[in-house]
């Protein structure tokens, strides 16, 4: 059983994954850095922790926040090959049959929909609160993907090859999709606090009746564009970018 201690070290090690990613074997060095401590932690003998290691020092390419699943169920998979129950092609053939799909749902549910909507909240604090709204962005951004790293280990060592169920049911998909609309949204409100806060600097005037009125119609009909060019796969951060010039 692996210690906490070593799945600590591994949640850390699971942060620089892509620091030795090369060509030929992408991010093979770094994930088989990442399991390094629980595979010290299940071996005492030298060779069969050199053996292995080199398992792992082959191509691998996915998601960087996904990697933890597979992480924590390659460790409970290495731990049954120790006790004889499998063998190493079932280590082999699980994390290439996940490679595509979890680069697929980590793109898109990470860098689709959450780094939008961190950047669209940081914007928006900002033009309200100032430099709070650079926390607030880091705070937005880093909760989703620090739950993914912890989460996802700890999960795949408890259920080994099932962790793709459980990655299953969260529907991640389905909430990149729901986390755009809620984007787009907001969007339309950094525009009129934008289009507000403009009128202060230049014109030196706060808005009267008519002139909120014009401008939040103005804005609507701008977040109704942007659902409408969105889902005609439009990136949200193209958006944001339109916006800002």
């Amino acid at each position: 059983m692996i210690s906490r201690f070593t799945m600590l070290k591994v949640f850390l090690n699971s942060f620089f994954i892509q620091s030795s990613w090369n060509f030929e074997k992408m991010q093979g060095l770094g994930f088989a850095a990442a399991i390094a401590p629980a595979i010290n932690d299940m071996h005492q003998d030298k060779e069969q922790t050199c053996r292995a290691l080199k398992r792992h020092m082959v191509f691998y390419n996915a998601h960087p926040y996904m990697a933890s699943p597979i992480l924590g169920a390659v460790i409970k998979m290495e731990e049954d090959v120790k006790a004889g129950i499998r063998g190493t092609d079932d280590i082999s053939s699980f994390k290439e049959s996940l490679m595509g799909p979890y680069g697929a749902i980590g793109d898109t549910f990470f860098w689709g929909s959450i780094r939008p909507l961190a950047s669209i909240l940081g914007v928006l604090s900002v033009l309200i609160w100032g430099l709070w709204g650079v926390g607030i962005f880091l705070v937005t951004y880093n909760i989703f993907h620090i739950w993914m790293r912890w989460s996802g280990l700890h999960k795949g060592c408890k259920l080994g090859e099932s962790v793709v169920d459980y990655i299953k049911s969260l529907e991640l998909i389905q909430w990149a999709a729901r986390v755009r609309l809620f984007s787009t949204m907001l969007l339309g409100i950094l525009l009129l606090v934008a289009i507000f806060k403009g009128i202060d600097i230049f014109m030196g005037q706060r808005l009267i009746g008519y002139q909120m009125f014009l401008a939040s119609f103005f804005s609507a009909i701008c977040v109704v564009l942007l659902a409408a060019i969105i889902r005609n796969r439009l990136s949200v951060l193209l958006s944001i970018y339109n916006n800002s010039c």
